[in-house]
């Protein structure tokens, strides 16, 4: 029920690409770390070292400037917007399953008569 109560869609997606950004920017982090462990030589201070070393070097490319930060937002909100159309698309769809039936029309040689 928290979904209903956020705020309506322009601030939601601001807010939905912020986060996304965030995301995006600790999970390169991590990504490049793990990279950097498994490219260094053997030896677990030669693969910290390695993996501290690619985080840095690739900070710039991930974290970018202004330009960077709009691709990512811009990307951010066509992603939420195709995943918040197909939801409602599949609501629209299921829901149809769900109506009531018509009620059952009756058979007016079957009514009393009238007087």
């Amino acid at each position: 029920m928290e979904e209903y109560a956020r705020e309506p869609c322009p601030w939601r997606v601001v807010d939905d690409c912020g986060g996304a950004f965030t995301m995006g920017t600790i999970g390169g982090g991590v990504f490049q770390a793990i990279k950097g462990f498994r490219n260094a030589p053997a030896g677990v201070g030669h693969r910290l070292r390695g993996s501290a070393n690619a985080v840095r070097v690739r900070a710039p490319h991930m974290g970018g400037g202004p330009l960077t930060m709009v691709g990512s937002a811009m990307m951010g909100g066509i992603l939420l917007a195709l995943i918040e159309g197909i939801g409602i698309l599949l609501t629209r769809y299921t829901a149809q399953q769900f109506q009531n039936p018509l009620p059952f029309a009756e058979d007016p040689s079957q009514l009393p008569p009238k007087n």
